[in-house]
C-alpha cells in the first residue's frame, strides 16, 4: 500500500465496486440502511455486470461473482436496499450525479474498476457515461 498511496495503480484496484457502493451510501443518507461493505457488496455485483455488459467478461463469471456474495449473505441486486423506492436511489440521473464526486473523477471522466477475469480487476477510466446511465436504468427497472 505505501507504494501507491494515492490509489492511482495496484492500490486502486481494491476499489471494485466502490464507485457505484458510495453512490448508494450517500443516496441512502450515510445510515445504517446501507453499511459501507452492503454498499460495496451491491457495487461489486454492478460493476461485474457492467464488465459483461461491455465485453470484458463472460455473463456466466458476473453471476458468478452475485451468486457468490448472495452465498455469505451480502446484498447483490439494488432492490435488496431498505427503502429502495425512495426518491434517489431509484434514479439513475441522481445516482449518476452522486457518482460524479467520486474521487476517481479525473478530468470529469468517471473510473470505475471493473473486471477482465474474475479476480483480475483493472482501472476502466474512460466508460462513457451514456452507457452507465443506461445500465442503471435496466438495473433499476429489474425486480430481481
Amino acid at each position: 500500500m505505501a507504494r501507491d498511496e494515492r490509489e492511482t495503480g495496484e492500490r486502486a484496484l481494491l476499489n471494485l465496486g466502490h464507485t457505484f457502493g458510495h453512490a448508494l451510501e450517500a443516496a441512502t443518507g450515510f445510515s445504517d440502511r446501507l453499511f459501507h461493505g452492503e454498499g460495496v457488496s451491491v457495487g461489486m455485483v454492478l460493476a461485474a455486470e457492467l464488465s459483461a455488459q461491455l465485453g470484458m467478461i463472460a455473463e456466466p463469471d458476473a453471476a458468478r461473482v452475485k451468486r457468490h456474495l448472495a452465498e455469505v449473505g451480502l446484498p447483490t441486486h439494488l432492490q435488496d436496499i431498505a427503502g429502495f423506492a425512495q426518491e434517489g436511489l431509484a434514479d439513475a440521473d441522481a445516482l449518476m450525479g452522486l457518482m460524479a464526486q467520486d474521487k476517481k473523477v479525473k478530468r470529469g471522466r468517471l473510473t470505475f474498476i471493473l473486471l477482465k477475469a474474475v479476480g483480475r480487476a483493472v482501472i476502466a477510466p474512460d466508460v462513457e457515461p451514456s452507457l452507465v446511465r443506461d445500465f442503471l436504468k435496466a438495473k433499476l427497472a429489474r425486480k430481481t
